[in-house]
């Protein structure tokens, strides 16, 4: 049994996707969703059997994250040669005469997938038109001939990156932090943080001043735990700081994912821009500063860097941004990133929110428009994430410590720091700021500058209404540790 990628010959890093999510028992007609990935994952990798009392050359091919679910075509509606093809492909729970597939090998090298009970029948794959990575798309359905929709390169899935190889790739690739030079809350150590913090126990009471990594409560009721900083140390200790790598893989993918944690110890306010318009023209432009909003206790940003197995090469690039992300394939860390050193891509921080970025840049998110109706004003709302050259850098292949590789054991394994698993708030319970849409019709009234007369009170206060939850982003409780994250197992 083999544990393989298909890969469409015709179509660049386009990868079968096989969705068992829904395969829970045995259907008809089949259930899942197989589509087309742009790199290969858990769900783009399969195993290759040879089901009993079947000619040698006949397989199945089945899920290697869905136990026991196997691709399935139905080509009972292939009649002939259809220009976008036609016929069926699904999963299904367990294997039986349509889950059936020879391999024939093509003189080029690659492979055609045909249907055991529909012969002349194969695997057609369409990426004509994909979209950027890590969205499924495409087309995968059937075709009555061979050509270069129905031709495939098989490959045996490589292994994991030993612990020499994880040490390269962060050696090569591991990117240079740029901090804004008005930075005012800069990254810091686990260890700085909790040399000035207190530990609080809310259940019994109990406060450890200043507690050791290894004191950190591995269990407990919810909520239980946080932690309080002391006000002196928001701004961080540069001198400390490190990159935290996590390097995730699991049995089945070609590629390793470097993350890269990067944390302060406090998140600064957020920064407004606001346009007044008349006539969809801008006739005032103000920022303003949104504190408290924003602003909360202890920060977890992360950078992840993907180096395929085989290669050792880096191959995408993805960089948290508030509660998103942004993915680069290798074309566009090209034309995106500048590189220290020729091979450790340049990541910028924002001022006080620390969001990644490729570029020194303003960085406009959370665009909102606000036409009023009657009169021909109106406000047009965006968050400022500031990036800049100049500030303190960061570089993550001479600062950092691998905290996680789960797969590597024995003397290769590396200690997981009890501060990985502690699931806690990295803040204090219960502790929100607040805005009120008066506030933030003052705040309007202050940016529009010349227009704020022609903006009726009335018409300021539902402008306010309408843009007051794009400024409410954070409490001030703080993260949980990066392994309650999604991102921490590949939910990017």
């Amino acid at each position: 049994m083999a544990t393989v990628t298909i890969r469409s010959a015709h179509f660049p890093n386009c990868y079968l996707r096989l969705d068992g999510t829904a395969v829970t028992r045995g259907f008809d007609d089949g259930a899942g969703t197989v589509n087309i990935q742009g790199y290969a994952g858990p769900w783009e990798t399969f195993r290759i059997e040879k089901p009993a009392g079947e000619a040698d050359d006949v397989v199945v091919i089945g899920s290697t994250a869905f136990p026991n679910v196997y691709l399935r075509v139905d080509a009972s509606t292939v009649h002939g040669f259809s220009d976008p093809g036609s016929g069926g492909v699904n999963a299904q729970f367990g294997h039986g005469p349509y889950e059936r597939f020879r391999f024939i090998p093509q003189s080029d090298g690659t492979t055609a997938i045909e249907s055991v009970q529909w012969p002349g029948v194969y695997l057609r794959m369409d990426g004509a038109a994909p979209v950027p990575v890590p969205t499924p798309f495409g087309i995968v359905n059937c075709q009555a001939s061979i050509g270069l929709y129905e031709k495939f390169i098989i490959s045996e899935v490589s292994h994991s990156l030993t612990r020499a190889d994880l040490e390269q790739a962060i050696s090569t690739y591991a990117p240079v932090l740029q901090l804004h030079p008005n930075e005012a809350y800069v990254n810091t150590s686990i260890e700085y943080f909790l040399q000035h913090s207190t530990l609080v126990d809310s259940k019994s009471g109990n406060r450890i001043v200043h507690p050791a990594i290894d004191q950190l409560p591995q269990a407990g009721d919810d909520k239980q735990f946080y932690l309080e900083l002391e006000d002196g140390a928001k701004g961080g200790d540069f001198s400390s700081a490190k990159a935290y790598v996590h390097a995730y893989w699991v049995q089945g993918m070609s590629y390793t994912d470097l993350q890269f944690w990067l944390f302060s110890a406090y998140n600064g306010p957020g920064t407004a821009h606001i346009n007044g318009l008349v006539f969809d023209t801008i006739v005032h432009t103000g920022d303003v500063n949104l504190a408290p909003l924003g602003e909360h206790f202890g920060d977890w940003e992360c950078v992840v860097v993907r180096i395929d197995n085989d290669t050792k090469e880096m191959t995408n690039i993805w960089l948290s941004q508030h509660s998103g992300g942004q993915w680069f394939d290798q074309e566009q860390i090209s034309s995106s990133f500048r590189m220290a050193q020729g091979t450790h891509p340049i990541v910028y921080s924002s001022r006080n929110g620390h969001a990644n970025y490729p570029s020194a840049d303003s960085n406009y998110t959370e665009h909102y428009k606000v036409p009023p109706v009657g009169i021909p004003a109106g406000i047009e709302f965006f968050l400022r994430n500031d990036t800049a050259n100049g500030g303190l850098s960061l570089d993550c292949s001479q600062n950092y410590q691998i905290v996680s590789a789960d797969w590597l054991k024995g003397a290769d394994a590396y200690p997981v720091p009890a501060w990985v698993t502690y699931p806690f708030r990295w803040g204090p319970e219960g502790t929100a700021t607040h805005i009120s849409a008066n506030t933030v019709k003052q705040i309007i009234q202050a940016a529009a500058g010349p227009l704020a007369p022609f903006l009726p009170g009335s018409l300021l206060l539902l402008l306010a209404a309408e843009i007051l939850p794009f400024f409410v982003k954070d409490d001030v409780n703080g993260p949980g540790a990066p392994i309650t994250k999604s991102t921490w197992n590949g939910g990017y």
